[in-house]
């Protein structure tokens, strides 16, 4: 089966981390999304992946070729932004018959062969995943009938007048018909333009709902985080590097960690981290390659990227660092946002 991804790049939500790292790129729980995503893509037998990329495509490609995966790659790079739609398009002389099409920054383990189903039973043409949430107003709402064929595509209503909690998850089954409904070379948003459209032609075009698998959108640094912290806590059943030496705390090869040092569940301690004296790690912490922490140190509830320090009697906590962030020694960090790599912090807010 073939897949087609749709590679967020800038990722003006999770800035300043994506000034320099493209957001596929970005580590959860120590291993890059989209390494997680092709996993999850050759789970579901997925044997040929299409990305489709705009900004910074060369550290995913380089990172796929160092990848002894089962699917092929292709990859179709945009001179200009094209919106959901216009991607698609412009990798139609790389698409089958069938495919699938995924927006790239979510985090789920919906089974893709569920979907299959469902869009075979039906004769559909197009078939949308869906995925309840508390607050519908960020995403496109569908409303179905009992059959599961789509009435309605309400793109981000207000939470008060949403007509249900299941939106679309991003994650689609198309015939290759539908291409001949989306324009050539400009841009196009499938959920503004093609989805409207396909109702209004009466196209058959069916949905089916997912209520009980982990289904994360990990565009904001809050979802970001939460991505990081369900892993770890095992909401999202995904691989943790690393052995787990007691129950909740991961540690990879290489580490020093002090005697007096504390690390309280769950928490990862990535490979080469120095943890010294009277640190406090945890409780959600994810610490990537060569972390210091120095003494009496405190990290929770944070994500800190490859080769960060953080000075002594320093607290880190509701954050995300960028690579090789440098924190001083007594800063108490700003809380709720994301730090750019090779930042230093030497003021934060009042302990």
């Amino acid at each position: 089966m073939q897949a087609l991804v749709l590679v967020g790049g800038f990722g003006t939500r999770l800035r300043p981390l994506t000034y320099h790292v493209p957001k596929a790129m970005v580590p959860i729980v120590n291993v890059p999304f989209i390494e997680r995503f092709v996993d999850y893509l050759e789970a579901n037998g997925i044997t040929h992946i299409v990305f489709a990329m705009g900004y910074l495509p060369d550290p995913i490609a380089n990172h796929l070729s160092k990848r002894n995966g089962k699917a092929k790659y292709d990859f179709v790079v945009e001179d200009q932004p094209l919106d959901t739609g216009g991607a698609i398009k412009n990798a139609e002389p790389l698409l089958g018959e069938r495919f699938f099409v995924f927006n790239g920054d979510v985090l789920t383990t919906i089974p893709l062969r569920e979907i299959l189903r469902v869009h075979e039973e039906r004769n559909a043409l197009l078939t949308i995943a869906l995925t309840p949430v508390d607050d519908p107003s960020r995403y496109g709402v569908v409303v179905t009938d009992s059959d599961g064929r789509v009435q309605a595509f309400i793109e981000k209503p207000p939470k008060e007048t949403a007509p249900s909690n299941l939106i679309n998850a991003g994650i689609y089954l198309y015939e290759r018909e539908v291409l001949n409904h989306i324009p050539t070379g400009q841009p196009y948003s499938v959920e503004r333009g093609l989805y409207p459209k396909l109702l209004e032609i009466g196209a058959p075009f069916y949905a089916v709902a997912f209520p009980n698998d982990y289904w994360l959108d990990i565009g904001k640094v809050e979802h970001y985080l939460q991505a990081n912290f369900d892993v770890l806590s095992r909401k999202a059943p995904l691989p943790i590097p690393g052995k787990e030496i007691r129950q909740g705390v991961w540690v990879g090869e290489g580490v020093q960690i002090a005697p007096t040092a504390k690390l309280q569940p769950p928490v990862l301690i990535g490979d080469g981290c120095v943890v010294e004296d009277g640190a406090v790690i945890g409780p959600f912490a994810v610490l990537g390659e060569g972390v210091i922490v120095k003494q009496n140190a405190v990290v929770q509830d944070a994500v800190l990227w490859d080769g960060c320090v953080i000075g002594e009697n320093a607290n880190v906590s509701r954050c995300v660092l960028g690579s090789r962030c440098e924190v001083g020694e007594g800063v108490k960090v700003e809380p709720d946002r994301a730090y750019g790599c090779n930042e230093r912090i030497e003021t934060g807010v009042a302990a």
